[in-house]
């Protein structure tokens, strides 16, 4: 600390500890000194507020993708990283802004009223209406602005994390996934049930039912009731029925899931064997069809006809008890309960083209449009499958994937006698399945039978059109099902096709029933997804504020430390930094009636016009080290400029005499004496 001079001061207090204070601030000059404590705590709240804009954006990603559970707290907790960022950032600004108007109040003389705005703009927005503040300090009034402007981004950021419903993904397994396996129907023995229990697919006769006599065997009797339920719920609902709990079970609660499952399963290989352009007639006559397709509009009156039982099953195989048993005992025929072929399902079928005949045509009255005529014929084979199911929503979705089709269910050809064309013999024998030789062999097939039985019920019979109906006439269950037009009584054109898919969702529709033997569940890879109200956060809706307001503090603190470097020193706009630099005598008497500070305050003192600058005085104090003069807000021709690393000190003591004279008052005399004679005066 340098000093002027090392003896007391001349001025004398009656307090004892004011006048020690006196005594030791006494000699002091001023210190070109940029204390660390403004540029640090500025630097410090520009890092807090960079780093609660990082925490912030940290925070948002966190919660991005993620269930919007507690939105009140999360938002509550973004509102205040938002709030913290806004307030350590504008304490920023404005810690800066008070070294900016330092320096401004040196390079500019401004009206008390200008003067007043600038200490009072970043708390009193009234402030900016003061013209001269603006004209004379753009940059300081600027800063001020911006320290009540970066408050939006504390509105604007917390929008930047919202809820919306998304649909979330991964690969996984699902453990208990409902599958078929038929060869637990084909060990399944209907008088024991601890191996599989559940319902079976048919029902079996024996002859003995004991299972004791040599030689026993049970044999295919007819489908099971369960299984019969199930088909006509296949029909009438046009598509597979989905078990009320698959989704939860397979994907688990709140899920979505697609997974793949393969099987073996009865199937038809559906096969065009003839058309009204390729009648194919001794070809199909070879192959066993029980007509031709002269039966078939526009030749014929049918627009179907379907022959689906030649070779089936006989029903009843022999006389049976209660038991199943046969009543008549002894020899058993050596055919008794053996598959000797499985019905293929012919189907004949005309489509309606909606091209008219020509009016003169002799088809035109009975069939209008012309009409092409198609004959198909679906075998029963042994299928490998692989069907995609998919649960969204809780909503079955089935799509088959693959389909391979191994070997005739039974691999004999039907041979019509020509006696009876009801009659039909099957060959070669040595393929017949028999209940007696391969037992599980007999139990799959008999269990497939099954399944063709109850889908053939609703396709045997016809629907024609005579010359002289005006619609057509069925004879078929058909007409119950998908696969008839119900608008025109015709089939659908891509029969074929859909014959094939009405039974496989009879093949479907069994996942839906958990008590039967067939059923089983089974683990399986399986793409898992929920759509849920989750959090969206936007980073561009943050950071867009966030970079705008950090840009202003930055260059804000830029333009405090050049104003801090010119300074020399770091200040504020605290009462103590406004009462050292208000030393002057000139002010004093400005101020005469205004020293309660209250309001209206003078207009005409609010005129004056002040700068910060060195005093000039007429006797300035001289020191060890020269001349020191005095810096305080003074009028225009009062003051000068202060020079960066000057020697300053204090204010020489001047008072009014009673003569109306200036000059020097006792150095002896105590303060608290000279304020009772000043008042005197005054």
């Amino acid at each position: 600390m340098s000093t002027f001079d090392s003896r007391l001061s001349p001025y004398k207090s009656t307090d004892v500890d004011t006048q020690a204070l006196v005594n030791r601030r006494a000699g002091e000059t001023v210190q070109w000194h940029i204390h660390w404590y403004t540029p640090a705590i500025t630097v410090a709240l520009f890092v807090g507020g960079f780093m609660g804009a990082v925490a912030h954006h940290l925070f948002y990603k966190h919660l991005n993708g993620r269930p919007a559970e507690n939105q009140l707290l999360m938002i509550r907790y973004g509102t205040a990283l938002a709030f913290f960022t806004k307030a350590t950032l504008v304490g920023t600004v404005i810690l800066c802004y008070r070294q900016r108007i330092w320096h401004t109040f040196r390079k500019k003389a401004m009206t008390i009223s200008a003067i007043d705005g600038l200490f009072a703009a970043t708390e009193d927005p009234t402030s900016f209406r003061i013209g001269e503040m603006i004209k004379n300090a753009k940059l300081a009034t600027l800063m001020a602005l911006c320290s009540w402007l970066i408050p939006i981004a504390s509105v604007l950021s917390p929008a930047s994390l919202t809820s919306d419903m998304m649909t979330s993904s991964v690969s996984t397994h699902c453990p208990n996934v409902a599958t078929l396996d038929f060869g637990r129907e084909a060990v399944n023995n209907f008088r024991l049930d601890t191996d599989f229990p559940g319902s079976t697919l048919l029902y079996y006769n024996t002859t003995d039912i004991n299972a004791t006599t040599p030689g026993w065997f049970d044999y295919y009797d007819q489908p099971s009731k369960f299984m019969r339920r199930l088909a006509i719920i296949v029909v009438y609902l046009k598509e597979p029925r989905q078990y009320a709990n698959a989704s939860v079970e397979a994907c688990g609660s709140g899920w979505n899931c697609t997974y793949s499952i393969s099987f073996q399963a009865p199937g038809y290989k559906c096969e065009e064997v003839a058309s009204s352009e390729h009648p194919n007639t001794d070809e199909i006559v070879a192959q066993g069809a029980p007509f031709n397709i002269s039966l078939i509009a526009p030749e014929g009156d049918y627009v179907y006809y379907a022959n689906v039982d030649l070779g089936d099953y006989e029903d009843p195989q022999v006389d049976t008890g209660r038991d199943g048993m046969p009543v008549h005992k002894g020899s058993f025929p050596d055919l008794l309960g053996v598959f000797q072929s499985e019905p293929v399902l012919w189907i004949g079928y005309a489509i309606n083209t909606s091209q008219p005949y020509e009016p003169t045509s002799k088809k035109f009255k009975q069939w209008r449009n012309v009409h092409e005529a198609k004959i198909m014929k679906c075998v029963a084979h042994h299928t490998e499958y692989t069907f995609e199911l998919n649960y969204t929503d809780g909503i079955q979705y089935t799509r088959r994937k693959q389909r391979n089709f191994l070997k005739p269910l039974v691999d004999t050809n039907i041979t019509i006698t020509s006696e009876n064309h009801n009659k039909s013999t099957a060959s070669p024998s040595s393929n017949y399945i028999r209940p007696n030789t391969d037992v599980p062999l007999y139990k799959r097939t008999a269990a497939y039978h099954a399944m063709g039985a109850l889908f053939r019920n609703f396709l045997r019979g016809d629907i024609s059109k005579g010359p002289d109906s005006p619609s057509p006439v069925t004879r078929s269950d058909i007409s119950e099902t998908r696969l008839v037009i119900p608008k025109t009584a015709y089939p659908v054109q891509d029969l074929q096709e859909q014959v094939q898919l009405m039974f496989e969702d009879m093949i479907i529709t069994l996942l839906s029933e958990r008590h039967l033997i067939v059923s089983t569940n089974i683990s399986v890879p399986c793409s898992k997804s929920r759509t849920v109200n989750v959090y969206v956060y936007y980073p561009e809706g943050l950071w867009i504020g966030y970079a705008i307001v950090i840009t202003v503090a930055l260059l804000s603190m830029i333009i405090g430390a050049w104003s801090i470097f010119q300074n020399g020193v770091t200040s504020d706009t605290h009462f103590s930094r406004i009462m050292v630099t208000t030393r002057n005598p000139t002010i004093d008497r400005l101020s005469v009636g205004a020293c309660l500070g209250g309001d209206p305050f003078p207009t005409d003192l609010k005129r004056a016009k002040l700068r910060f600058g060195v005093l000039v005085e007429d006797e300035p104090k001289e020191g060890q080290f020269g001349v020191l003069e005095h810096c305080t807000f003074g009028t225009v021709g009062e003051t000068k400029d202060i020079v960066k690393y000057g020697k300053y000190a204090g204010l020489r003591r001047w008072s009014k005499g009673l003569n109306g004279e200036v000059g020097d008052r006792d150095e002896e005399k105590g303060m608290l004496e000279e304020a009772e004679e000043d008042a005197a005066v005054h």
